[in-house]
């Protein structure tokens, strides 16, 4: 299949074998990842692991509802957490996660 973008001829190089097999899982990742802030966490996360306190400072939302977030992400398989002393520091499970988040960014972050 060719693509036309602005008189430009894109070769679409897509193996619908490979993409059928994993339709579902990737389907359930994407659906995870879609809400601004989840973005924005994970965002944050590739740059290092952090506490619900760091997080919460730096997408300027309550704790309660960072909590919230990172529980149901964690639960998704987005994140997993570390206990350090009084702290649990999160973190991206996933490199494909870091990969992905790249690609949005050099796609859609053009500014």
């Amino acid at each position: 299949m060719d693509l036309f973008l602005i008189g430009v001829e894109v070769k679409m190089q897509i193996d619908i074998t490979r993409m059928e097999n994993s339709c579902e899982d990737v389907s359930r990742l994407l659906k995870s990842m879609a809400h601004p802030t989840r973005l924005m966490i994970l965002g944050h996360l590739i740059a290092g692991a952090k506490t619900v306190g760091e997080l919460t400072d730096l997408c300027d939302i309550s704790q309660s509802q960072m909590s919230h977030f990172l529980m149901r992400m964690s639960a998704e398989g987005l994140v997993n957490s570390e206990k350090r002393g009084k702290f649990k520091y999160y973190s991206v499970v996933d490199e494909r996660l870091v990969s992905l988040m790249k690609a949005i960014q050099n796609h859609y972050c053009r500014h």
